[in-house]
């Protein structure tokens, strides 16, 4: 199951870089305005199909950040279980080593003194 989900997902972003590579040479001639900080930094004449590569890398980027992050939390949540697991295996271990009373009788008889 992993694979299939594995595969999928490498076959998406091939056909997402195969769409927007197919969207900049349609758009091999055509200009627009690009501005990235209003009033700062503005582009009249900007090819289109460089923005539209532009615009696919930035969000490439933005994604693998995040992809990033996501394993980070996944590695540090699953380093927190392990180590829950080996202090409950510990604790087992150490509840494995108490004596258990021979006989019933003097099992009655603690349960009584108890009383």
């Amino acid at each position: 199951m992993n694979s299939v989900i594995s595969s999928t997902k490498w076959i998406l972003v091939i056909v997402a870089i195969l769409l927007f590579l197919v969207l900049g040479l349609a758009n091999m001639g055509s200009y627009t305005a690009l501005v990235v900080i209003p009033g700062v930094i503005e582009f009249e004449q900007f090819p289109l199909s460089m923005a539209l590569i532009l615009a696919f890398a930035f969000a490439f980027g933005a994604l693998f950040v995040v992809g990033i992050m996501d394993q980070m939390d996944s590695y540090f949540t699953e380093r927190e279980l392990r180590r829950k697991i080996r202090d409950l295996e510990n604790e087992v271990s150490q509840l494995r080593n108490l004596p258990i009373r021979e006989n019933l009788k003097s099992q009655r008889a603690v349960e009584e003194e108890n009383r």
